[in-house]
This record gives structure tokens, sequence and C-alpha cells, in this order.
């Protein structure tokens, strides 16, 4: 992954051309993967708002960027900083929600959560730690219970209203409004230490074979609900979507 190169664009000459987006500018990688598009737009939203300012952000060819970055080194009036991102080797994973029952012994996915902590794709902690991930299965995996697949399709309608269903052994299936939502969603639930895959609007999670409810099945739906919640509360509807993100 390339890393970002940022730019204050400053005019010493006077007042700067009305035509001008703004005063700040983040040039990225034409070629980012498109949930790190979607955080650079978050990134500069937030920018803006604590700046007072507006924010550009141009995504150019890796070439230019390499030559932007050549021309900053050698210009002695230019300030340079770069920001590796923060290593967490011993990040904890997030703690695990109480679980809560139906009055029919069933349990009772929708009122589990009433807050999530911020997602691992920005800064949070991720659902599972790095000694316990899910991983997606392999070729020949066996299913999941399906007593277990019922109580996995019946969280994620539960939290995120999204219809589930077994896609082949091992996976299981989440219909998303758009093939944009899927390949957000997944991108953002792997980083959550959970495997996860996209095929055009769908959404394909593990559901391999002794699943447990109180583990497996139920990191399956939170990170679900997580990332969905996340989706709607400060993506879809926040209008600050790449423009040349395909929105289905």
């Amino acid at each position: 992954m390339e890393v970002l190169s940022s730019a204050a664009v400053t005019d010493a000459q006077g007042p700067r051309d009305e035509g001008m987006a703004g005063r700040l500018v983040l040039v990225i990688d034409a070629d980012l993967p498109a949930v790190v598009r979607q955080a650079c737009a978050d990134v500069a939203a937030r920018l803006a708002d604590q700046a007072g300012m507006p924010v550009t952000v141009a995504a150019a060819p890796i070439s230019r960027l390499d030559a932007l970055e050549d021309s900053l080194r050698r210009d002695d009036q230019a300030q340079r900083r770069e920001y590796a991102p923060a290593t967490r080797p011993d990040a904890a994973p997030m703690s695990a929600a109480a679980f809560m029952w139906r009055e029919d012994g069933r349990p009772d996915w929708a009122s589990m959560w009433t807050t999530f902590c911020e997602l691992a794709l920005y800064g949070g902690p991720p659902h599972r730690g790095p000694e316990s991930p899910l991983r997606a299965p392999t070729g020949g995996a066996a299913d999941s219970d399906a007593e277990m697949r019922a109580e996995m399709r019946r969280g994620i309608w539960e939290t995120t209203g999204l219809y589930a269903e077994p896609a082949g052994p091992g996976w299981l299936s989440v219909t998303c409004d758009s093939p944009t939502m899927a390949a957000w969603l997944c991108a953002a639930i792997i980083l959550e230490n959970v495997g996860a895959r996209v095929e055009d609007d769908r959404l394909l999670l593990p559901a391999g074979p002794h699943y447990g409810l109180k583990d497996e099945v139920k990191s399956i739906i939170t990170v679900v609900a997580k990332t969905h919640h996340y989706w709607q509360a400060h993506v879809a509807d926040s209008g600050r979507l790449a423009p040349d993100v395909d929105r289905g």
C-alpha cells in the first residue's frame, strides 16, 4: 500500500484564486482499495471540521505521487512529516457483550448491544484477538450445525435487517444493499480478525463446523452488527463515499 502524501497549499502572493477548492489538499494513490479511499474521505471531512476550511482529496497515479514526493524532498522551503500506522501487537480484543436471553430460552440478539466501540478499521480494538482469529473455511470444509446456522441468520436479521442464507459448505451469505456496501463490510470485518469475502452484493461469512453459540456464532453476529451500524451511521448516510466507488 502506498503511503499517503499530503500537502498544504498556501498563497504567499495575495488572496487565493476563487476557483481553488481549499487550502488543504490530501493527495492519495489512485489505486488504493475503495475502503482505504473511504477512510481518507472520512479523515478529510474531520480535518475540514477541525481546521474550519475546505479539504480537497485528490487521487493521482503513483507516478504523480512519486514526482511530488521527489519535488518536496528537494525543496528546502517545504516541510514534510510522515505518519506511520500505530502498531498494536498486543492490542486487546473488544470486551464481550453480556449474553441476553428471551423468555423462550433463545438468545435476544436485538437487545444484546446498545453501543459499539470503534471499528478496528479506525483504530479501535478488533473483535477477536490475534491469538483467536475466526478463519474463513478452506476447500472441502464441513458445514456448521443447522441450529447454529439458524441462529446466525436470525441474529443477523434481528441486528441489521439483512437477509442471510447458506452459501455452500462452511459459508453464510448476507445480501447487502449494493456491491459497495458488501465490499466495505467485508474489508472492515476482516480487520476485526474474522474471515470474510465478497461476491457482488453478497457478503460471505464463515459458518464452519463445531461453531459454539457463545463463541463463533456470537462473533459472526457481532461483527456484522458492528460494521453495519457504522456503515449506516457514518458512511452510507454521510455523502462522503469516494466519488469513483460503484454505488450499485
